[in-house]
């Protein structure tokens, strides 16, 4: 995780600056990339997971430096537990959909034009579940709810088209669909992803 932070820093340092977009333009950016998550509903010291992530964003400038963004991704989100003793490995992946509408405030745009501050809403539907332990896969679904909310916030830097963007989604709703002890499951996962803006 430190190499990621210390990677977006140091693109945003050496990288040039770019033109700001003039207020009312739009663009559009297919962002795809790797990322790191994890998924806070694990008890027995459940470890970060990978996955993927990819979808769009459209940004709308409606100020100098606030601008307005809605996307559509698709997140493969979970936990590992790791092996425990003589057991099994167990994991479990959580396919979403998507839509974060984010408010994107870029801090100077003429020290420091393409880097901005973002928050907002996400709403996500869960695709499907799936439970791995070792080598069997069982569809786990059911143990969801449907319907999840999270909170984005994070930075994204713009160099001419090209867009580095580092996120962390706060997770509200309770995933739970189970009568189990711990009966609040949240999400929470960490995005990075690279893109391209097209101009509108």
């Amino acid at each position: 995780m430190k190499r990621i932070v210390w990677m977006i820093a140091f693109m945003a340092s050496v990288l040039g600056a770019q033109a700001q977009r003039e207020v009312g333009s739009w663009t559009l950016t297919p962002k795809e990339l790797i990322y790191e998550n994890f998924d806070s509903q694990a008890q027995m010291n459940a470890k970060y997971k990978f996955g993927l992530t990819a979808g769009a964003e459209a940004e709308y400038q409606a100020w100098q430096q606030v601008a307005v963004s809605a996307g559509v991704f698709y997140s493969g989100e979970g936990y590992t537990y790791g092996k425990v003793k003589d057991a099994d490995k167990l994991s479990q992946t959580l396919h979403f959909v998507s839509v974060p509408i984010l408010l994107n405030f870029y801090i100077e745009p003429n020290l420091l034009p393409g880097l901005a501050l973002k928050a907002g809403v996400q709403l996500g539907y869960l695709l499907s579940a799936k439970q791995h332990i070792g080598n069997v896969t069982n569809t786990v679904t059911g143990n969801y709810k449907r319907v999840n909310v999270s909170i984005p916030a994070g930075i994204s830097y713009t160099y001419k088209a090209f867009t580095a963007d580092f996120r962390y989604n706060i997770g509200v709703a309770n995933l739970c669909n189970v009568d189990v002890i711990d009966r609040s499951w949240r999400t929470g996962s960490f995005w990075l992803t690279l893109g391209y803006q097209f101009v509108l």
